[in-house]
This record gives C-alpha cells, structure tokens and sequence, in this order.
C-alpha cells in the first residue's frame, strides 16, 4: 500500500513539473555567433508536443526544419542541418524561461559551444 501511494506521489509530482515548465512554442529571435566573431540574426518558430519539439530556424535568406527536437522539463535541444558549402550540422541545447531561452550552439567539427539569448516575440 505504501509503495502505491509513493508512485502515485511520484506521479503527480512529475505531472507538476511538467506543468510548470516554460512552454517554448512561439516564435523567439536572437543573433547567433558566427565565425570569426560576427553573429547572425536568427528566428526559431517552435511548437512543443510533449516531449517532442519540431520547427524552423531560419535567416535573412532561409529556413531550415528542426531535427532530432526533445524537450525535458525547461531543457530543449534539436540539430539543424544546413547546406552552405559543404553543409554544416548545427546542435543547439537550450534553457527556456517565460520570455527568453538561453541557447547554446555548437558547430559540427568544433568542440566549443557558443551562448547566445534569443527572446520571445509572439
């Protein structure tokens, strides 16, 4: 009987956490680090469903899909493939607030990964 209420608890309390979590769909823009310094204006239109985020990224002159979308709790992270020159994979992890995420990128071949804070505008 006690081990029933414990995962009930348990239950309830994981369904509060997602509940409280910030919501990333929306759309949120942001200017990205670029090589050599320069950085790039960049929007993201997300929708959260579940665990699963999908998407656009995009710039003055594309947008990409989202790939690889997950969410867990205030946490997101997706991957972005684009085909300039040879094509780069991009891997973005983020943290959600109420008006902002706090994004990292990391480029495919670099170890680093760069901060960058895109704000929510719808």
């Amino acid at each position: 009987m006690a081990c029933m209420i414990r995962r009930i608890l348990l239950t309830a309390l994981a369904g509060a956490i997602l509940l409280l979590a910030a919501d990333p769909t929306g759309t949120w823009t942001g200017d990205q680090p670029g090589p050599g310094g320069n950085t790039y204006s960049i929007t993201f239109k997300l929708k959260a469903d579940g665990g699963k985020l999908t998407g656009t990224m995009g710039g003055d002159q594309f947008e990409q899909p989202i790939q690889n979308g997950e969410i867990h709790g205030d946490d997101i992270s997706f991957t972005v493939h684009l085909d300039f020159g040879d094509g780069i994979d991009l891997k973005y992890t983020g943290k959600v607030a109420e008006d902002k995420i706090d994004f990292k990128v990391q480029r495919s071949g670099d170890d680093n990964a760069q901060p960058f804070v895109a704000k929510k505008t719808k």
